[in-house]
């Protein structure tokens, strides 16, 4: 009798990844439908100049994007070439979570904002956010891109079903 218990898989980790993303996506989307909702007189402004929000959420919403980046290429940069598919697809499921984690907290940003000032400006600023974090689901190919597979641990990757001990 084989045993399946503790058996990590391609289609696992992708499984995996794809409930995580969606769970850390769900959030905002959540949170930003409730306050739009919930907001009767919210109304797009710019002539407000005194506003420092004006300047400071766009630059946390691209920060969080670049910084994510970023930081998502410098912890997979940092695998040894000779590290194993599972340390690898680990690497890069840390690295995503960083990722997804500071879009999350910049469209999170926006939407409070936008809760406490009613300027429709900031709700969508977070909702690119939200779409470009959407845009990050990981899949079969973008992971392979971005761990660099090749040859045997392609092969490993390409097999779905099959453990990775």
């Amino acid at each position: 009798m084989k045993n399946t218990i503790n058996n990590y898989t391609p289609g696992g980790f992708l499984k995996t990844m794809s409930i995580l993303h969606m769970g850390i996506a769900a959030a905002p989307v959540v949170l930003g439908a409730f306050f739009y909702f919930k907001t009767g007189d919210a109304a797009l402004n710019f002539s407000n100049s005194s506003d420092i929000f004006l300047a400071i959420v766009p630059v946390v919403a691209l920060a969080s994007i670049f910084l994510g980046d970023l930081i998502f290429k410098k912890n997979l940069k940092s695998l040894p070439e000779n590290a194993t598919l599972k340390n690898k697809l680990a690497k890069f499921q840390t690295a995503s979570i960083i990722k997804y984690g500071l879009m999350e907290g910049g469209a999170l940003f926006c939407i409070v904002v936008f809760a406490n000032s009613q300027n429709l400006t900031y709700l969508i600023i977070g909702v690119f956010l939200i779409c470009y974090l959407f845009l990050q689901r990981p899949t079969k190919q973008k992971i392979e891109r971005a761990l660099n597979l090749k040859g045997a641990d392609k092969a490993k990757f390409d097999r779905t079903n099959d453990p990775l001990d």
